[in-house]
């Protein structure tokens, strides 16, 4: 299981060399899904709430969140967009 994150981990930071911030809808838990904005607005800084070791329930659906795009093609969730 540690080489698994850890490969996993090693991935993503590999990949956030060239990124892009995206906003998106979570639609499911598993697998865990997001439909994204077409086109996001900028978010200023206090709009975004970090998350904190997050675990995603039912009552997350049809939250808005802030994702990052990775040059691998991964997506890491930065935090819930503030209504």
């Amino acid at each position: 299981m540690q080489q698994a994150l850890q490969r996993l981990f090693s991935g993503m930071k590999q990949g956030m060399t060239d990124t892009q911030v995206e906003l998106g809808t979570l639609l499911s838990l598993a697998p865990l899904s997001f439909k994204l904005d077409e086109d996001p607005i900028p978010l200023e800084e206090e709009e975004i709430l970090t998350l904190a070791d997050e675990v995603f329930t039912a009552e997350h659906i049809g939250r808005r969140y802030a994702l990052i795009r990775c040059t691998n093609k991964q997506y890491l969730v930065l935090g819930e967009v503030s209504p």
